[in-house]
Parts: structure tokens; sequence; C-alpha cells
């Protein structure tokens, strides 16, 4: 039976079988896919690392994180944690959402079964926080590697609170993507989400280096960022070894933003498969 129409989406569906199943059947196909879908981006993190935090902390040095001084390899270790629970939930329910939607048409033939638009929007928001989480673990590792030898020095005993964290606010960013993936045209259309907003949201929110203005407007929409939040959060945990203010704006705008962009997104992603 079809429910009556609700704003926003429900959250009774996150906790219902069909929403498991379809989270199943995109696990499936990935752990059968996992030697291409898994290393590749996963290590693009690990590569920035090397780039940003070894190569450029050669002439960055050290600088300042709340009267402190660390060394730069220090303090993008967390940042890049955080970019990669951001983009990789991002592009997730960019382009893997689209492509089982449009030119696999997975999602037409799940719907003729008991799944709905809503058990399927949440499966992808789901599914998109644990590619997030899993991928967050893989840079996790690596970094308790570079400090097992000395190249950072961080709360190592808070790694295990990253991926859980990387988890839920995957839910927000995979949410975000699903609106575009609703939206655009084409995969070739991709670019405009991809290259005006997320690749730089998720360099300028103090993922690589830190954000410092004065202007009233450039703060507001700074802590309306919850990358800009996730990225310090992570870094109050591994540098200063306590959770900072940041941590409750993330969880406030990660449960806000959750709600609005799933409210948006699934209305377009019903009119988009179904036509209503």
């Amino acid at each position: 039976m079809r429910h009556t129409k609700l704003f926003g989406p429900r959250l009774y569906a996150l906790f219902q079988w069909q929403t498991w199943a379809v989270f199943r059947r995109n696990a499936q196909v990935y752990l059968r896919n996992w030697k291409t879908a898994f290393f590749p981006p996963a290590m693009e993190p690990v590569i920035f690392f090397v780039a940003f935090g070894l190569g450029l902390g050669t002439y960055v040095g050290s600088l300042l994180y709340e009267g402190t001084e660390v060394g730069y390899s220090s303090y993008v270790a967390p940042g890049l944690v955080a970019y990669t629970a951001f983009s990789t939930p991002f592009f997730e329910a960019l382009y893997s959402s689209y492509v089982r939607m449009f030119y696999q048409k997975t999602w037409d033939g799940i719907l003729s079964t008991q799944v709905e638009i809503e058990h399927i929007v949440w499966a992808e928001l789901t599914w998109a926080g644990a590619r997030g989480m899993l991928n967050s673990v893989i840079v996790v590792l690596v970094l308790s590697v570079f400090q097992a030898v000395g190249l950072i020095d961080v709360h190592w005993q808070f790694f295990v609170l990253l991926p859980p964290l990387a988890f839920a606010a995957g839910w927000v960013f995979g949410a975000f993507g699903l609106i575009f993936t609703a939206l655009v045209p084409s995969i070739d259309h991709m670019n405009y989400p991809v290259f005006l907003i997320g690749v730089p949201l998720g360099l300028v929110s103090n993922t690589y280096f830190p954000l410092q203005t004065d202007v009233l407007a450039l703060k507001v929409l700074m802590n309306l960022n919850p990358v800009y939040h996730l990225a310090e959060t992570f870094r109050s945990l591994l540098l200063s070894g306590s959770l900072n203010l940041h941590a409750l704006w993330l969880l406030l705008s990660a449960m806000g933003y959750l709600w609005l962009f799933g409210a948006i997104a699934q209305p377009l992603i019903k009119r988009r498969v179904l036509g209503e």
C-alpha cells in the first residue's frame, strides 16, 4: 500500500527490511568488484597526504593550533580524514547512484517489488555513509603507520572515533549528492556539482589549511558548512585529545541538513524515476 505524501524522508523507512535489502544488494555488488571499486578511491587521500602533509609540510614547517605549535603534517592528517568522509559519500551518491538509476535501471527493477522510493533513498544514503566510513578506515590505518614511524604526532587512541563520525556525516553528504543525481540531465553534467561545489567545498573547509577571516558574512558561511565542523572535530580529537564546540555544531547541522537535503532529494528522485 502506498503511503500518503509527506514532506521530507520518512524516518521509519530506515528501520524497515526493504531499506536494508537494497543496502545489502549494493554491498554485494561492491564486494564482487572490490578490487576496482575500493583501492583507487581509497588511495587518493593517501596520495594527497604524501603531497600536502609530507611534501608541502617540508616548506610550511609548523603552525599554531589553539595556541599550540603543531607540525603541518599533523595538522593536515585529521583534515584528510574529513575530506575523505565528505568526498566519498558525495561522489558515491552522484555517480554510482546515477548509474544505478539511469543506466542500469536497477531502481526500476527494485520498485517492482515491495520496495518504495523512500526505502531506496535511505538505502542509498546509508550505503554512501558506509562507503565514507570504509574509505576513512583506510586513511586512518595509513595515518597510524605514519604516526608509528614519527611522521605525524597525534592522539592515536582517538582514531577509533573517526570512522563512526564519518559514517554519520556521510548520510548528509550522500543526501546532498542525491539532489544533483535527480536533477542533472546526463552524467556529463555531473561536472557542475563536482567542480563548482564538491571540490571547492572539500578544499575550503579547514581541511588542508586554516581559514581565518574577520568578515561576518564569511564567518556565517563557514559555520553553515558541515565539512568545516567535521574537519575541526577530527582535528580537536587528534591534536587536542578532546571535543570542542565544533562537535555540537556538527551534530546539529548534520540533523538539520539530513532532513533538509532528504526533503529535497526524495520528491526529486520520485519525479525522476516514477514521473510523479
